[in-house]
């Protein structure tokens, strides 16, 4: 019998599964692709993000942020910049991998190109269900995704759904030098979300994202966004679809006796920013600890939920009013930023981790009057090429 199975083998499972085993527990990892596998995602891990991992992951970091350019209605670009990194750009083919094999390393079972089919209880476990067989396990954790099946069986949905549109884009060299050091956050590239472009080591990851659950015309606005930010001169193109999770702040219920949801399973990705490694890995590590205690027998499984509701929800739940607001008065928030520019380094703080979406009440008017300056020296730019 395992101690624990999980199903999914993106940052959080990896992660878990890694820190479970390098403690001695009998651990076995399920995912459905084979690795290295594709996964459609923009690959910006911020500096909040990198401050949680316990790995060095420099030999895959591609591009090193520390300008953010954004565009506004009106024809409106501000440009941050900072001397300090704000987002590290991955290959998440490559990133996911080496997470998988550190996983491995330390003694972690991997089934890659297994499919996780169900589950049911037998003495006092749960027997796991796959295409290949069945394994015996105390605990269950579902890491499969936005669309978690182990969720849906366990009757453990949480949260809502967007929807976002990437191509990974190949171009001449020159291009994506031009762009080294640099994204392009476009509030005009799409209602409710916004469009993005992210240098990579040999292509762009442009796409474009919404917390709406369905937008007809979503691969013209992707056109558009590919055309307005590549001179013509595309080598290749691959398109990519995915979804997005959009929770609101309000209390879930993210296990039950044997069975907890970590990562996208959760759906407690950032509905402001549609960022979802960081909270990944943030429940990989709430996980963790609840594990060690349970298996002493110092908790039971419910201690996770109250953490997450307790310890991740409620900044997620500001994050939800914040991106209300935003992306419902567009014309304002470009007005204010004109104005106000110094407002957007609070976000770059909050992507520092040096701050958080609860606060943004009380220090947005502090910040936007410069009463509070941010901590990590930031230079403002307006109307940027």
């Amino acid at each position: 019998m395992y101690d624990v199975i999980i199903v999914g083998g993106g940052p959080a499972g990896s992660t878990l599964g890694r820190k479970l085993s390098k403690e001695g527990y009998k651990v076995l990892l399920i995912e459905k692709h084979v690795f290295p596998r594709y996964k459609a995602c923009g690959g910006g891990i911020t500096k909040r993000c990198y401050k949680l991992l316990d790995i060095d992951i420099s030999q895959y970091v591609e591009d090193i942020t520390n300008e953010i350019i954004f565009r506004f209605p009106n024809d409106r670009t501000i440009a941050l910049q900072t001397g300090e990194p704000i987002i590290y750009q991955v290959d998440r083919v490559k990133f996911d991998k080496y997470l998988i094999d550190k996983a491995a390393y330390y003694g972690c079972e991997i089934h890659d190109g297994e499919l996780f089919y169900d589950f049911y209880q037998h003495d006092k476990g749960l027997v796991v269900v796959t295409d290949r067989g069945e394994y015996e396990t105390k605990v269950l954790v579902g890491a499969d995704g936005i669309n978690s099946n182990v969720a849906h069986k366990a009757n453990l949905i949480n949260g809502k759904k967007g929807i976002a549109l990437e191509g990974e884009v190949y171009v001449d060299n020159s291009l994506i030098d031009g762009l080294k050091g640099k994204v392009v956050v476009d509030f005009n590239a799409i209602r409710y979300g916004y469009g993005w472009v992210f240098p990579k080591g040999d292509r762009l990851s442009i796409g474009v994202g919404t917390f709406l659950n369905k937008v007809s015309d979503i691969k013209e606005m992707l056109s558009k966004m590919i055309e307005e930010n590549v001179d013509g001169n595309i080598k290749d193109c691959k398109i990519y679809g995915h979804q997005l999770s959009f929770p609101d702040g309000s209390d879930g219920v993210f296990n039950n006796d044997k069975i907890i949801l970590i990562g996208d399973a959760t759906r407690l990705a950032d509905p402001f920013t549609g960022e979802g490694i960081y909270n990944a890995l943030l429940t990989a590590d709430i996980s963790f600890d609840v594990l060690k205690k349970h298996f002493s027998g110092e908790c039971g499984l419910d201690e996770y939920t109250i953490r997450l509701n307790r310890e991740v929800v409620p900044d997620v739940g500001w994050a939800y009013r914040l991106a209300q607001f935003t992306y419902n008065n567009m014309d304002f928030i470009e007005k204010s930023v004109r104005y106000f520019p110094n407002v957007l380094s609070y976000f770059v703080d909050i992507m520092m981790g040096d701050n958080t979406y609860k606060n943004f009440k009380l220090k947005v008017p502090m910040y936007s009057l410069r009463v509070m300056t941010s901590k990590t020296k930031i230079k403002v730019e307006k109307n940027v090429s």
